[in-house]
């Protein structure tokens, strides 16, 4: 069963390889919010290899400058974004040049969950 933790701007749903987030509708994601996620990853995870989804089910803004500190998590192997508009698929391409990491956008949250645990069980985990 997924441990699921509500945060005043969104929520994360933690599985065995992968957590997934939605982010609240009209919230700014930046740096601040994603110290919190680091964090909360860093406890949940471990050293264990994961992945990220973020799940795009409400409108919201993203400084791509947020993932600069992710890419110090070694553990950190691929994000997933699932979009729901073209204009969520254009922001998540333009966000993709800021992730080191494999990156990839996805229509539905199953197939960016297939992907995010095919991705893990490579065993490559990239240098970050």
């Amino acid at each position: 069963m997924p441990k699921r933790i509500k945060l005043d701007f969104g929520s994360l749903e933690f599985h065995e390889n992968f957590v997934i987030s939605e982010i609240n509708e009209g919230v700014h994601f930046a740096a601040k919010q994603n110290r919190v996620l680091i964090s909360l990853c860093l406890e949940h995870f471990k050293d264990q290899p994961f992945g990220y989804i973020s799940n795009r089910i409400y409108s919201y803004s993203v400084d791509p400058f947020a993932y600069i500190e992710s890419e110090n998590i070694e553990n950190f192997v691929a994000m997933a974004v699932v979009v729901s508009s073209s204009a969520q698929r254009l922001s998540s391409k333009i966000e993709g040049l800021f992730c080191k990491r494999p990156f990839k956008y996805f229509y539905n949250l199953e197939s960016a969950q297939v992907w995010i645990e095919k991705t893990i069980n490579t065993g490559e985990i990239p240098s970050g």
